[in-house]
């Protein structure tokens, strides 16, 4: 039964990333939502992050609770326009009235259904963004220690005795969850409580110090729900971080769908486009006719493409005409108002990696990895982004090696690590 048939399939087949199905969604789903999403004051590249966001949290909701729906349609588009109005209360803005349409087409239970897929996905993001603004350390020591691996190798990979790990990870989920505790607004978990419960939950507590602290959850109300809201954080965490190869899997199709329904560029008349595709076909005969080789510059393109965002912090806001400039593919002329910007705060480490990423594009390798270097050692949410363009800067002159050593510094959980993989495998 096809998917016109039967909305059902459409969880089913995000579940098990079935490549027709997503595609499917792709067809059926990602213009209308990247329409409301730039209506709404979106970018092309917010419409990508709310469309993948929205799938994801369905493929990890559908992982652990059953799911059904009557129709999905407005099931995934009322957990787009979720999504992205938390993403605007996180920027100071509002829209009101997003899910008037929607109402009348879903159930009640489809409702509900919605705002808890949504609220796990939520507490997913804000977990994996409290962990990335960890320090590398600490980020090493709770992915070993969200997996099967044994202490002792725990130790030898982190070179911290394995005596010293419980209260090394305690420190690490303590950092954590003060964050997290502040943006959800709860109380923080004594440290003390933290260590007992993260040996608890990993299984590290003797016979007889587990039913103790079993029978204390049960007379302390208090340390019951934050042991819960540890566990469920913790799995929501590993669901990010840990190796996955059926996450992998699906988010690579996801990433493969991307350049087709949510390119950057404004759309080209269908007649020109055609021309255009046919003049580039007979130039890449012409160019294998004659011996030349364009694989690397055909992969940066492949892979280059960006867009400037907003940053959240006022003090980092960059011009308006930075962003369209940058956005429309005017690199040289974004350099020099970046310029401009470093000049007056040569702190604005966004303004640095959009002017390396554009000095990538114009051919300035030298420069743009000054700049992109600094971004790498200073910026903890743009330090993955940075790597992966200085990969590129040496992709643009042919450096295969250089590329892949930079490559390789972005780990498993980075934003970006789907793509770097997809990259590395076109390098080898």
């Amino acid at each position: 039964m096809s998917p016109e048939n039967n909305d059902q399939e459409y969880i089913e087949g995000l579940l098990h990333h079935t490549p027709v199905i997503v595609d499917s969604i792709y067809q059926r789903f990602a213009t209308k939502e990247k329409r409301f999403i730039l209506q709404k004051g979106g970018s092309v590249r917010d419409a990508v992050h709310v469309f993948e966001e929205a799938l994801m949290d369905i493929y990890f909701y559908a992982r652990r609770h059953p799911i059904t729906v009557s129709t999905f349609e407005p099931f995934i588009m009322l957990l787009c326009k979720r999504i992205w109005e938390q993403e605007l209360e996180r920027r100071g803005q509002r829209i009101a009235g997003l899910e008037a349409e929607e109402n009348a087409a879903l159930t009640r239970d489809d409702m509900l259904d919605v705002e808890d897929v949504l609220k796990e996905g939520e507490k997913r993001r804000l977990a994996h963004n409290a962990y990335n603004q960890l320090n590398d350390n600490c980020k090493d020591l709770l992915r070993l220690s969200l997996t099967d691996t044994l202490q002792e190798d725990i130790a030898v990979e982190t070179k911290i005795p394995v005596s010293n790990l419980p209260t090394a990870r305690c420190e690490c989920y303590s950092t954590l969850f003060r964050d997290l505790s502040t943006k959800l607004k709860g109380n923080n978990t004594a440290k003390e409580d933290l260590l007992s419960s993260d040996r608890f939950l990993s299984g590290q507590m003797s016979d007889t110090e587990k039913k103790e602290f079993d029978a204390r959850m049960k007379t302390d109300p208090a340390l019951n729900q934050q042991v819960k809201r540890f566990f469920l954080f913790r799995q929501l965490l590993a669901q990010k971080i840990c190796p996955d190869p059926d996450r992998d899997a699906m988010q690579l199709q996801l990433f493969n769908h991307r350049n087709a329904w949510f390119s950057p560029k404004e759309s080209t008349p269908t007649p020109i486009r055609n021309l255009v595709i046919l003049i580039a076909m007979v130039a890449a005969g012409v160019a294998v006719m004659l011996y030349v080789s364009p694989w690397h510059k055909n992969i940066y393109r492949q892979f280059s493409s960006t867009e400037m965002q907003i940053p959240a912090i006022d003090s980092l806001r960059l011009p308006e005409e930075a962003i369209q400039q940058f956005n429309h593919g005017h690199f040289q002329q974004a350099v020099v108002i970046l310029n401009k910007v470093l000049v007056t705060n040569p702190g604005n480490l966004y303004a640095r990696f959009y002017r390396g990423v554009s000095l990538v594009d114009v051919n300035q390798q030298s420069a743009a990895r000054n700049d992109l270097v600094t971004v790498y050692n200073n910026s903890t949410e743009l330090r993955f982004e940075a790597a992966f363009y200085m990969g590129l800067s040496f992709l643009r002159e042919g450096n295969k090696q250089e590329c892949l050593d930079w490559l390789l510094k972005i780990p498993p959980g980075a934003p970006n690590y789907i793509k770097v993989q997809k990259l590395i495998e076109e390098l080898r």
